[in-house]
């Protein structure tokens, strides 16, 4: 019998082609982005989320159904959600390219697949609609490309931050010190001291090195400690040293207390001493922040430790050898050793370490230690201790549990057990007299309820210490009742600041926060508003927890919080 159709010229033949199958496909792929996007658009809104994501579900469905269908209303229909897909993008994160590229990139894809189905509707009732299906197909897709780069680019040009001034370099406090005594270390063409100098401004006035140069440095030397780990200790090794330089010799340390000296012009060692720190006293990681340099004052330039490196060690010992020679001080302590573990109690190894090099101010060696966190209630004390750097004899003992007394405890007692500890780096004001310790936590760190009132008081504060009594001066807190372990974890800074009435001398603290205090170094008023802001109250001890946190006048590094506007990932279905 003749083909009925191909007598019916109202009637095409049906031919399955690529146009079809690339329809079905993208329809398909419509369909099922439809259902994802729209269940979790409507879990979104049941959480009290964004509205965008179910209706546009919806619309990717019925676009796919209507594609299926072989209705051209499904490329319309996609195209109207792409428009309000940028416009909604853009509404949410405005010209942010980073955040607008995860909400268009992958709708922009699927709308080049949409467009590319155009050919699969043939339009035979006018001539060449076939050819103009194609050519749009084609085009349309282009089109789009072109104006999504467009978007992108110019919202990455735009979302650049702005580069910041280069900060002017800070001076150095001038005035002759009343003696040796209360001399000032700075760093010139040595680094004296952790910071740079006692006021931790960790600022180098040496020029020869600048940005139209550095990109010309070529390395001389390098060197390598040989400290590494073993076994057990593979994982605990985390080396955090910054070296002194000074009079041409360089004293590094390394994760396990291991002190060096090298020639800072070849590199090549020239001493090394290992106190042999057992592996089981690593408490978080093998760490040596630094060292002190101590010029023992009327010595002859000849004598044995009349310039000397002071450290402590992860075993908490403190320790004096000869700058020269790496030869234990003789004169210091027991054979050129301190045991830190005197008073302190029971402990375990690991949880009483020095990892930060001691600060030395007058003639006296301060140190804290590292208590580990989380462990026992009764934990070792965070007492902060001053030692003759001459002799290691023990000048004087803050133990804030004991206000009354500034020596050792009596025979079978302790220093106060659990309380703040510095396991960080002080810095001081020689001329002052005063040293400036950055606390962190009472033991336990995140359960406060039975701490006690001195703690509650000294928590997470920075305070001022008289060197030539060993008693506090002032102290100013930056958490109160603090659960979240915010210690003061950085050195703070010493600066003359500039105000209206003249310079004053200043202390800048930084806490984890993101907040950056400005205080008078004399007397720990704030040079700046404090303002008392409201805090988050619950968990496990709401009625011990404070009602506002103070929070700086001078500048915070705090952003706003986060919100779904924030959010974003590959694609929309993130």
């Amino acid at each position: 019998m003749p083909d009925a159709a191909a007598n019916n010229p109202r009637r095409p033949v049906r031919h399955h082609g690529v146009a079809y199958w690339w329809r079905a496909l993208v329809g398909v792929l419509l369909v099922i982005l439809g259902l994802l996007i729209g269940g979790g658009g409507a879990w979104l809104i049941a959480l009290g989320g964004s509205w965008y994501y179910l209706p546009a579900g919806i619309a990717l469905l019925l676009a796919g159904i209507l594609l299926l269908a072989g209705n051209m209303a499904g490329v319309w229909l996609y195209v109207l959600t792409w428009l309000a897909t940028l416009a909604w993008a853009y509404w949410e994160v405005g010209l942010d390219g980073w955040a607008l590229m995860p909400r268009t990139l992958a709708p922009t894809i699927i709308l080049i697949f949409v467009l590319l189905a155009m050919p699969a509707f043939r339009d035979r009732t006018r001539r060449g609609g076939r050819n103009a299906a194609y050519v749009t197909g084609l085009l349309l897709p282009i089109a789009a490309l072109a104006a999504f780069g467009f978007l992108h680019i110019n919202a990455s040009a735009q979302s650049q931050p702005a580069q910041p001034p280069a900060p002017a370099a800070q001076s150095a406090p001038k005035g002759a010190p009343a003696s040796q005594d209360a001399a000032i270390h700075q760093a010139g063409n040595d680094w004296p001291v952790y910071g740079g100098s006692e006021l931790g401004t960790r600022y180098s006035p040496l020029d020869q090195i600048t940005a139209a140069n550095v990109a010309k440095l070529t390395r001389v030397w390098s060197f390598h400690t040989g400290d590494m780990p073993t076994g057990a200790t593979k994982d605990l090794y985390s080396p955090e040293n910054t070296p002194l330089e000074i009079g041409g010799h360089l004293y590094a340390c390394s994760a396990k207390d291991i002190v060096i000296s090298a020639d800072a012009r070849s590199g090549k060692e020239e001493w090394r001493y290992d106190p042999k720190v057992p592996d089981n006293t690593i408490p978080y990681g093998a760490s040596c922040r630094g060292v002190a340099y101590f010029a023992a004052p009327g010595a002859n330039a000849d004598q044995a430790c009349a310039t000397r490196i002071i450290f402590g060690t992860l075993d908490a010992r403190l320790i004096a050898i000869d700058a020269k020679t790496g030869r234990p001080c003789s004169d210091f302590g027991q054979q050129g050793s301190v045991d830190l573990n005197q008073g302190i109690g029971e402990t375990v190894p690991g949880w009483y370490s020095i990892t930060a090099p001691p600060t030395i101010v007058r003639g006296i060696a301060i140190v804290g230690a590292q208590v580990k966190d989380g462990q026992a209630e009764n934990a070792p004390s965070g007492v902060v201790r001053g030692y003759d750097a001459t002799t290691g004899k023990l000048t004087w003992a803050w133990d804030m549990g004991h206000p009354d007394r500034t020596g050792a405890p009596p025979q079978g007692d302790t220093y106060t057990r659990g309380t703040p500890n510095m396991w960080t780096v002080a810095a001081a004001d020689p001329q002052l007299g005063y040293v400036y310790l950055p606390l962190g936590n009472a033991a336990v760190d995140y359960y406060g309820v039975d701490r006690k009132g001195f703690e509650n008081e000294l928590n997470s504060s920075i305070v001022a210490i008289d060197v030539t009594t060993g008693k506090p001066v002032w102290h100013f807190q930056t958490v109160y009742h603090d659960l979240w372990d915010y210690d003061l974890g950085s050195q703070p800074t010493l600066v003359d600041f500039p105000t209206v009435t003249g310079k004053i001398p200043a202390i800048i603290v930084p806490s984890k926060q993101g907040q950056i205090y400005v205080l008078d170094r004399k007397t720990g008023k704030p040079l700046f508003p404090v303002e008392e802001r409201k805090a988050p109250s619950g968990g496990v001890e709401p009625d011990k927890l404070s009602k506002t946190q103070p929070y700086s006048g001078y500048a915070h590094l705090d952003q706003p919080a986060l919100t779904e506007k924030d959010m974003w990932g590959m694609s929309p279905l993130d």
